[in-house]
């Protein structure tokens, strides 16, 4: 019966929501995407739209996304056991 009763609830909410987002939408200009299709060239001076939003609209975005997973994998690097403390480990394990 509590299944039957959260999956009356979950669609609910699932039909509230997308009342609620279909009721207030709004149209857009696409002033940004018409600006940069036809500047991108002349601001750039890439020859690739995909390259110049990436390289130069976004650079900094891109480039913090690549410090930030840098950052991860050598702080996992910093957690994760080395070879010795492995073998270490199981020679103790053995041992006992």
């Amino acid at each position: 019966m509590s299944r039957f009763l959260s999956a009356i609830l979950v669609l609910g909410v699932l039909a509230a929501v997308l009342g609620i987002t279909t009721a207030h939408q709004e149209i857009l200009e696409p002033q940004l995407y018409l600006y940069i299709t036809e500047n991108f060239k002349a601001d750039t001076g890439a020859h690739n739209a995909v390259a110049a939003i990436l390289l130069n609209y976004r650079m900094y975005d891109t480039m913090f996304e690549a410090l930030i997973l840098l950052t991860a994998i050598i702080g996992m690097k910093q957690f994760l056991p080395s070879q010795e403390e492995l073998a270490d480990a199981t020679e103790d394990g053995k041992k006992r």
